[in-house]
């Protein structure tokens, strides 16, 4: 329902289509679009768009909410890239659920989408949304008393019940569970919420169909709270440093610093950091290095060819059915261990009742019918082994049947190797995982192989002790032929065992020649990467000599234009000094002129 097909897409790619075609209406604003996909299972997380091995943690930031620490971002830019990512992550959620006992029914996962937008050329506070599609596991845990077990699956059903169910107003155990705590917002917080049910209408679900239509009305009696998300991430930064500022100046000013006001401090820091890292250049670059990993860690986790050819129609069924035998195969070669533990077990059994038989035989104290008894037992035995073994044969018919499909399909998917556009140590590595995956399997197979030769040795000799405690004589002409076909069996182990052996010496002479070869072409690249940076080291020489000559040119040209400056300043202070003093004579002059009562004459431009 979540994915659908190509001719019925799922809700994913229609909401998808449907975002980017509303993008694409408001062309008067500028977007920023992540997205993420993480699985919870048995409360273990897992990044599906970077299956790496570090820790991640839920945490609560005051403007930034709940978010999962460690989860990677990838930034998106097209339906495309979006969709591929979504049918990526997708891809790794079911190859990690090819397990025997069926967990991947306990998995949830959710599909976030954080859209941020703004008016273009505007200084305008934008608006940040989350999209987020999960998918949530059933509500039953399969009998498990594993307490991680149970918290993940029926976290989800105790915090339906404490929001919309019969005793609501309580408290709300977000915490109990993983899956529970990364969907708070939408379960009473701040969202617009969804709840699709997924029910049956076979006789054999309908315990599981109440059971789910009832927690479907506990969600729709679940209140929100609806507001609009403002991006004021800038604003928040500035305040933050504001408020570390002054709470670094109280710490400074006291003798004794409070406990108190450094765990704010390291908080408030801490808030910062978290800050700096929502601004959308520091995320593009988070998600740069974020693509860089992913293909390691996916080829890590055998994965990559199957994730990364997604999107391509041809290589996307060409994996399936790699993936499908690969199942077929595992479930095969489990039914296979399980039948060989039963023939081991019979094997045993029987030999056992073979020295029953034997050591009655030979005291000569049992009846007939003991006797008979005895016999019918290791007969029985010995057609039930039979039976066992005869299956054992089969399913060794079908996995070798298996092995050979397998063959072929890689034979025809082996150019994919060769059409990464990783670098050359991912390539090497799949390539070894490649060899290292059909040395295994002939491995298993050659296990087999001896397995059954003893097997029918095991039995051979059984029926020689069978019949000598019967009374029977082996003639000299018997003898010698049983000697014969010891002979040769040991004659043929012993080739075989030289056989393995060169096979060994080929296989090690082989697997160095690859190294070397890699290793050469390992240097040729290192070479070339060298001598591409010293030939941006020498660019980059030369620029900053060419910087330091403008430098040094720009510094003097400043200074003389400083000198200039301090010149013409101090001579204007001079002819405002000269000015004024001139003024003061004059003023002086005038009241001589006026004490002798004689007539002022006028200053030169004026008239009468």
């Amino acid at each position: 329902m979540m994915s659908g097909t190509d001719d019925n897409p799922g809700i994913a790619p229609q909401m998808i289509k449907r975002l980017y075609q509303h993008i694409a209406e408001k062309s008067n604003r500028e977007f920023f679009i992540t997205v993420s996909y993480l699985q919870a299972m048995d409360e273990k997380m897992m990044d599906l768009l970077n299956p790496h091995n570090n820790q991640m943690t839920i945490r609560h930031h005051p403007h930034k909410g709940i978010f999962v620490d460690g989860l990677s971002e990838m930034v998106v830019h097209s339906y495309d890239e979006m969709s591929e990512m979504y049918e990526q992550g997708r891809r790794v959620h079911e190859a990690g659920g090819s397990d025997l006992k069926g967990s991947r029914a306990r998995a949830h996962s959710v599909f976030s989408i954080t859209i941020e937008q703004k008016e273009r050329q505007s200084s305008k506070v934008g608006v940040r949304s989350v999209l987020t599609l999960a998918e949530i596991a059933g509500f039953d845990h399969g009998g498990s008393t594993d307490p991680k077990v149970v918290a993940g699956v029926q976290g989800m059903a105790s915090v339906l019940n404490a929001l919309g169910g019969p005793k609501k107003g309580g408290a709300i155990p977000y915490r109990d569970s993983v899956i529970t705590r990364v969907l708070q917002e939408s379960l009473g917080g701040n969202a617009v919420t969804m709840v699709l049910a997924v029910v049956s209408p076979v006789d054999k679900s309908a315990q599981e169909t109440m059971t789910t239509l009832q927690y479907a009305q506990y969600a729709k009696n679940t209140k929100n709270h609806v507001k609009m998300n403002l991006d004021e991430t800038h604003d928040i930064i500035n305040d933050l440093r504001d408020e570390i500022s002054k709470l670094r100046e109280k710490i400074a000013a006291q003798s004794q610093p409070n406990k108190d006001d450094v765990l704010k401090m390291e908080a408030l820091v801490q808030d910062l950091q978290i800050a700096k890292r929502s601004t959308w250049e520091e995320r593009e670059k988070q998600s740069s290095k974020y693509q860089n990993e992913r293909k390691t860690n996916l080829a890590n986790k055998g994965v990559l060819e199957w994730v990364q050819d997604s999107m391509k129609k041809g290589n996307r069924e060409l994996q399936e059915k790699l993936m499908l035998l690969q199942k077929e195969k595992d479930q095969l070669t489990y039914q296979y261990k399980e039948r060989r533990k039963v023939v081991d077990d019979l094997n045993e059994e029987l030999q056992r009742k073979i020295g029953e038989y034997s050591k009655l035989t030979q005291s000569g104290k049992s009846s007939e019918s003991e006797t008979k008894k005895k016999v019918t037992a290791v007969h029985d035995l010995k057609e039930k082994l039979k039976k066992e073994t005869d299956g054992l044969k089969r399913l060794k018919e079908q996995l070798q049947e298996l092995t050979e499909k397998q063959k072929n399909e890689r034979e025809n998917a082996k150019a994919q190797i060769t059409s990464l556009k990783g670098n050359a140590e991912l390539r090497q590595k799949i390539e070894r995982e490649e060899r290292e995956h059909l040395e295994k399997e002939h491995a298993a197979l050659v296990h087999f192989e001896i397995d059954k030769m003893k097997m029918d040795i095991e039995n051979l000799k059984q029926d020689i002790q069978m019949k000598v405690n019967k009374g029977h004589a082996y003639s000299s002409q018997e003898g010698e032929l049983l000697e014969v076909h010891v002979a040769e069996m040991k004659a043929e182990k012993n080739v075989t065992t030289l056989q393995i052996q060169l096979l060994e010496k080929e296989k090690a002479r082989i697997v160095q020649e690859l190294e070397d070869v890699h290793k050469v072409h390992k240097d040729e690249l290192e070479i070339q990467q060298l001598q591409h940076f010293q030939t941006f080291r020498s660019y980059r020489e030369m620029f900053e000599e060419q910087k330091i000559a403008l430098d040094q040119r720009y510094r003097q040209l400043l200074e003389d234009a400083i000198q200039d400056a301090v010149f013409l300043s101090s001579r204007n202070n001079e002819l405002q000094d000269e000015n004024k003093s001139q003024r003061q004579h004059i003023a002086e002059m005038k009241d001589v002129i006026t004490k002798l009562g004689g007539r002022i004459p006028p200053e030169p431009g004026m008239t009468a």
